[in-house]
């Protein structure tokens, strides 16, 4: 157990959004991460369902890709912009991207990631813990298409953002699979869960079988 800031008892109380478990691909994604749900229950006890926050998993999407973008310009435009870089697409275009976010933006979103970190703070308190999908689906396949990357990498992205967001711990359990390739569940902590979080998974893993 931590010592000093974080959660103080291994009592803990797990939890789960709606809008979140929505996020996964599938019926044959839905089945799996509900039986990885139920193996995880064995070790925390069953998720019960907690309110929405204020802000949609898509709107925080777009609060990260604003900061990130403006961020990652900020840092390397001057670079990127003194010639020819060869980078290639996808990456070459949310560069270009963050060169549009202007100050203001910037500002205004960093305000909407301090008031989701409130809500997420005070969901978990000092025992709780956000059980979610770790991304949709499997990877994609190496023959998918660019389009089809894109829009798994967008989805992804809003259960991948919560930690980056918040600054809480997560940590992806390797449970399941989906299509014959892994497929994970996730736990996310209060600050300073780090080390329960990593025990946690070790228990859960457990009872995997």
């Amino acid at each position: 157990m931590l010592q000093g800031s974080g959660p103080v008892t291994q009592t803990w109380r797990p939890l789960r959004l709606g809008a979140l478990d929505t996020l996964v691909l599938g019926s044959a994604e839905a089945d799996e991460y509900a039986r990885m749900v139920e193996i995880a229950a064995q070790a925390i006890g069953a998720p019960s369902l907690a309110s929405p926050f204020s802000i949609s998993p898509e709107d925080l999407y777009w609060t990260f890709r604003k900061i990130q973008a403006f961020e990652a310009w900020e840092v390397h435009g001057p670079w990127i912009s003194s010639g020819e870089r060869g980078i290639g697409p996808g990456v070459k275009e949310r560069f270009e991207y963050g060169q549009t976010i202007t100050r203001d933006v910037y500002d205004a979103e960093s305000t909407k990631r301090e008031a989701f970190r409130d809500e997420l703070a005070a969901l978990l308190g000092r025992d709780g813990l956000l059980v979610i999908p770790t991304v949709p689906s499997a990877a994609p396949l190496k023959a998918a298409t660019f389009d089809d990357i894109q829009a798994y990498r967008e989805r992804a992205l809003q259960l991948l953002c919560l930690s980056g967001m918040s600054g809480f711990p997560q940590i992806t359990i390797p449970l399941g699979t989906v299509n014959g390739a892994p497929f994970g569940l996730s736990l996310i902590g209060p600050a300073g869960s780090d080390h329960q979080l990593v025990s946690l998974a070790c228990q859960i893993l457990e009872h995997k079988g």
